[in-house]
């Protein structure tokens, strides 16, 4: 593809600093998101997989701006947004949108829905008030809702619901790109069918480009093309959906693929790849891999240096993983 990504993220660092009980000072910092790089194409999705603290939220919220980087680029359309005043963000928030993980919290209760899915269009000056309520009804029936929900408030619908409006906020601006951070994981299993069915459908008629972030790669795989597994901040596989599914490379990868749900118990049980310890919750990373600690796979290389992430198989596919590498020579 000759044209330049939708969005393209160059080497991100997000580090929060670490500061005394008594006087606040800053004695230290910790890394959240470290050196994680990927692109975006226009209409395409990109899920980023990882346990809770893996990093995936924060990336998501450093691309809004609603998190500053420490270093790394965000280029969205060969715009570096890292670099823009918070007055020329403003345009760029049109752009890219978000829809939350759990909508009850992410909707205004004292609003009704009219108000809610009016309030962008008049932050963004898109239209007056005469032409708001034709547009509110728009977005309604294109996320299934009817249009005598217009006047009720939040608490009034159920969770499936409640995400629908709030994926129909994201679309009122007209957004290219949305942001969609865990947006099924509050909702029950079935409910969770109809929102991801519904995401696709929305995806093929308006041309939009998503960045899914989930913990569960069997929900991924039916929303996105590539995916980029994070642990500890780090990016430790990327690459084709598919190929990661049918062939993940990382050991941490090959834990998470043993979480998803199969037919076969039997199978299951053959390919069930059990971790040492919880997640991680050091503020100071160990030296060589981060994932060190848990995995089945260690070695002695990988407690002193941090592995790099090398191609695998296929085009593209590449994991950070001294024990893979090996295999690969």
């Amino acid at each position: 593809m000759t044209d330049a990504p939708l969005l393209e993220v160059q080497d991100l660092h997000v580090e929060f600093p670490i500061r005394s009980t008594l006087l606040r000072r800053k004695i230290g910092s910790t890394s959240a998101v470290n050196g994680v790089s990927f692109t975006l194409d226009a209409g395409e999705s990109l899920g980023l997989v990882g346990e809770s603290g893996s990093g995936k939220s924060t990336t998501a919220l450093a691309v809004l701006r609603l998190t500053e980087a420490t270093s790394g680029r965000i280029l969205y359309r060969g715009t570096d947004l890292s670099e823009l005043s918070p007055r020329r963000m403003r345009r760029f928030r049109r752009e890219i949108q978000v829809v939350l993980q759990n909508p009850a919290s992410a909707l205004d209760s004292r609003m009704t829905v009219g108000d809610i899915l009016a309030e962008p269009l008049r932050i963004h000056r898109i239209g007056d008030r005469s032409t708001h309520r034709d547009r509110v009804v728009e977005l309604l029936r294109l996320v299934g809702l009817r249009e005598d929900h217009v006047d009720r408030y939040p608490h009034q619908f159920s969770g499936g619901q409640q995400q629908r409006i709030a994926i129909a906020r994201a679309l009122a601006v007209e957004p290219s790109l949305l942001i969609l951070d865990e947006p099924t994981s509050a909702l029950d299993v079935s409910i969770q069918a109809q929102i991801i069915n519904l995401l696709s459908d929305l995806q093929r008629d308006l041309g939009l480009a998503y960045l899914f972030i989930a913990h569960d790669l069997g929900v991924v795989r039916h929303l996105s093309r590539r995916v980029a597994v994070m642990y500890w901040g780090n990016a430790v596989e990327y690459g084709d959906i598919e190929e990661v599914y049918e062939r993940p490379a990382h050991p941490y990868t090959r834990a998470l693929m043993s979480a998803v749900p199969i037919d076969d118990p039997d199978q299951r049980g053959a390919t069930l790849r059990e971790l040492r310890g919880d997640t991680v919750t050091s503020a100071t990373p160990p030296p060589g891999c981060r994932f060190q600690d848990r995995c089945p796979l260690v070695e002695d290389v990988c407690r002193t240096d941090a592995p790099r992430l090398l191609p695998v198989a296929t085009a593209g596919h590449v994991a950070a993983c001294h024990v893979t590498a090996r295999a690969v020579e």
